[in-house]
């Protein structure tokens, strides 16, 4: 017979998609217990799969690690980002690039700035640093980007001589 506490728990677990057999193993019970109980609660196996589903998501748009994931519950890394692609068509790439943005965008935010002014602010730094005679590999490097991109944007921004020259001159014009 389970306990409220356990009950209580198991709900917990279920809202959360943990599987029957963890459930059972961390609050001490037969996983059978748990079955039944799920059972009596009137929800499928296929419903606490998809909650998991969607609590692997959330988990890991929030900056939880593929492997603090899986471990959490007791799947391999690789089960969470394939069945995830499978039955969801997760990009876990996409995820992080999509928390990391809204990352950034919260501190725009606090600091009043809007994303075209980071994107033109970057932009001459890259061409401060091209015309201190750094090279598009490095200042790529430097940005976690390709070449290509830098090479691009910096073909397309409007330099004046006047401004190259007095870079030049003066060594000190960017300061790192």
């Amino acid at each position: 017979m389970l306990t409220d506490e356990q009950k209580t728990l198991i709900r917990k677990g279920l809202s959360k998609g943990v599987a029957d057999t963890q459930i059972a193993e961390s609050i001490g019970v037969k996983h059978m217990a748990v079955f039944g109980y799920r059972k009596s609660l009137g929800i499928t196996a296929a419903q606490v799969l998809e909650v998991r589903y969607d609590t692997w998501i959330r988990l890991l748009e929030s900056g939880m690690s593929v492997d603090l994931v899986a471990s959490l519950y007791k799947v391999k890394p690789e089960s969470v980002l394939n069945t995830l692609y499978r039955k969801r068509k997760f990009s876990y790439t996409e995820a992080k690039k999509r928390g990391q943005r809204a990352i950034e965008a919260e501190f725009r935010k606090a600091l009043g700035i809007t994303a075209q002014d980071v994107r033109e602010q970057r932009l001459e730094a890259w061409v401060r640093l091209a015309d201190s005679g750094m090279s598009i590999e490095a200042i790529a490097g430097i940005y976690n980007l390709k070449p290509t991109t830098v090479r691009s944007a910096l073909r397309k921004k409007p330099r004046t001589a006047g401004a190259s020259a007095e870079s030049n001159s003066d060594p000190a014009a960017f300061d790192w």
